[in-house]
């Protein structure tokens, strides 16, 4: 028998359990069975003691089910971080499973407890609740609040115990003890999602070496919202037990050199800052623009940095560190630095799709509606996410949202409203209407025309299957006029031939060639639409290979220092771009005449409405199919 098999006995009666327990599991596609999947099943069948216990405070089922959804959904994270590990002898139709660690040691509590009190070989419901009791005490307590039969502790108390560290008094400025945020009887966490993120972040920062993260993701993304996310499971217990007494504290970079126009003081509070850290092995240091501690505190060039001072501790493996960037940030600086670079795991954290926003932030949402003290429908956040993306598309979600309804129900707020609406939401946005308004008839139809081209190229070229339209809008936005709003799927892999490239450069010269088949003029309003279809052009040429004149097996590069276009090759290149850019502009010429009804028919809509869904405009079309 291998070592982590083991053989438990049991009672007949909770054969049902455990078959639900697997069905659970397999449901939530935990690893294994857990230990919150066998305590969600002891609470959902109907003959179990906890059961009938509920029932009698006064829930009825529907209330349980709800309950026990709400327990998986919160402890999501911490059940796909248990290791699994085989068990046995389980009599037919169990057969034998896998379970995780934690299951079996609650299987261990239970065979002593009835052996110990009931002198019994196998244990039951009530042994496996005595068990759970005093190895889940968390997952019990959260329960208990749900079902309003448990007194809620003192808040202040438990944040005075949540810290458990002193900071010392020189570095009180630049660090803020996250775990502070929170208390211990929080029921639900307000940060939704993100969970493949957080395991993530959990696995790197168990690990014993190397056990550092830095998230990287555009702005607003939800980088920090992830780090909370963590410390709330710290702090309510919904962690590995790992990391129960855990402390996140946040470093602000610019803080800790602040007054510091010396050197020498600079060096002294960076000692400071890691002999603290060395000193508190349960505590895991943020540290949000991560990127800024390359640089901090050097008066001249080739001083001593804060990442210079942080790197042996790191290289160490005595502390834990979450660090946060922009992409941008990281590939012009972090990831320059190798040192540093190789002494952390990087985690991606991506927009959300848009069907991802509304449950990523409606604990939020109820959040805000508590603190401005007005209440919001979903359909009108479906819309909210709809209006953000259209006139805040240069933004990322979900801050764009929270943002935007954040804004809407102030505006109720001081209206003395109770509830938000249509007109509340549209009131954040009366200049663009104002200028929408203003603007003569020949420029408005022009640019629909302009973004009508630039959808239809996207919604009729085959190969750009990993783009989706979510909008078109020619309403102006504070830095553009009009815009496709557009998702990409990185679920799926594009074909990357030329022709892929070939559409997706026809998409950025749509609008232009469109615009012309209405007025037979250009404009310089799509310069980034050009420079963009340029770009791609060159890259098809000199980086991919899909060129016709040139080598298909290297690449041509322009780098200053290396000085490798001779003035053939650069003949050839602009030759090259040329030709493609040509025979996209046919494509997207020859596409845009073939459909000329439905750019009618969208440009139509578009000078009546100012913006469109994709869904209106998917209606638009199935509604008026040509002949």
């Amino acid at each position: 028998m291998n070592d982590n098999q083991r053989n438990f006995r049991f009672s007949a009666e909770l054969l049902k359990v455990f078959s639900l327990a697997y069905q659970i599991s397999i449901k939530c596609k935990h690893p294994c069975v857990t230990d919150l999947a066998c305590f969600v099943a002891l609470n959902s069948l109907n003959d179990s003691p906890l059961y009938r216990r509920l029932i009698r405070s006064g829930l009825s089922s529907q209330d349980i089910e709800r309950i026990m959804t709400e327990i998986l959904n919160e402890n999501k994270i911490l059940c796909h971080a248990q290791k699994p590990m085989n068990l046995l002898a389980f009599p037919y139709p169990l057969q034998s499973f896998f379970i995780s660690e934690e299951l079996s040691a609650i299987f261990e509590k239970a065979t002593f407890i009835a052996s110990e009190y009931y002198e019994n070989d196998a244990f039951g419901c009530n042994e496996l609740l005595a068990a759970m009791s005093e190895c889940m005490p968390t997952v019990f307590e959260s329960l208990l609040r749900k079902c309003d039969i448990y007194p809620k502790p003192n808040n202040q108390l438990n944040k005075e115990a949540n810290t458990m560290i002193k900071i010392p008094h020189e570095l009180i400025n630049c660090l803020t003890v996250f775990n502070d945020t929170y208390s211990p009887d929080e029921v639900s966490c307000h940060i939704l999602g993100r969970d493949k993120e957080t395991l993530s972040l959990i696995r790197i920062l168990a690990k014993d070496t190397k056990r550092n993260a830095v998230l990287v993701g555009e702005p607003g993304v939800g980088k920090t919202a992830l780090v909370e996310k963590f410390t709330w499971m710290i702090v309510t217990g919904n962690c590995p037990a790992k990391f129960k007494d855990s402390v996140l504290v946040s470093l602000d970079v610019n803080a800790i050199v602040a007054g510091t126009q010396f050197r020498g003081s600079a060096e002294e509070r960076f000692q400071k800052l890691v002999a603290f850290l060395e000193s508190q092995p349960n505590c895991i240091l943020f540290i949000d623009e991560i990127h800024d501690v390359l640089g901090a505190g050097a008066c001249r060039e080739g001083e001593l940095d804060l990442g210079d001072v942080l790197k042996p501790v790191l290289a160490r493996g005595t502390t834990r560190v979450i660090g946060a960037t922009t992409l941008e940030e990281y590939g012009n600086y972090f990831s320059k630095d190798g040192a540093l670079k190789r002494r952390f795991e990087r985690i991606n954290v991506k927009e959300p799709k848009i069907h991802e926003v509304y449950p990523m932030i409606k604990n939020q949402i109820a959040r805000l509606s508590a603190s401005h003290g007005v209440s919001i429908s979903k359909e009108l956040v479906d819309l909210i996410i709809f209006y953000a993306s259209c006139f805040n598309y240069e933004t990322k979600n979900p801050d764009r949202t929270l943002d935007l309804i954040d804004k809407s129900m102030a505006t109720t707020e001081l209206y003395g409203g109770k509830e938000v609406t249509k007109e509340d939401i549209l009131e954040n946005f009366n200049t663009n209407k104002e200028i929408f308004k203003n603007t003569p008839l020949e420029i408005k139809t022009a640019l629909a025309y302009h973004e009508a081209g630039h959808y239809l190229l996207h919604r009729f070229s085959k190969e750009l299957y990993d783009y989706q339209v979510l909008a078109v809008s020619i309403m102006p936005a504070e830095d553009y006029y009009g815009i496709n709003v557009l998702e990409i799927d990185t679920d799926v892999i594009p074909s990357r031939t030329k022709e892929y490239y070939i559409q997706l450069i026809a998409c950025q010269l749509g609008g232009r060639i469109a615009e012309q088949m209405y007025s037979g003029k250009l404009s310089a309003g799509a310069s980034k639409d050009l420079e963009s279809a340029t770009r791609i052009a060159k890259n098809m040429v000199t980086k991919y290979g899909l060129g016709t004149d040139l080598s298909y097996y290297r690449m041509y590069l322009d780098e200053a220092h290396e000085q490798m276009y001779s003035d053939k090759i650069r003949d050839t290149v602009d030759m090259e771009i040329d030709q493609i850019v040509s025979e996209a502009g046919e494509y997207a010429q020859d596409l845009l005449e073939s459909n000329h009804y439905y750019l009618e028919l969208l440009v139509s809509a578009l000078l009546d409405k100012g913006m469109l869904s994709a869904t209106e405009i998917d209606a638009l079309f199935s509604n008026n199919e040509r002949n």
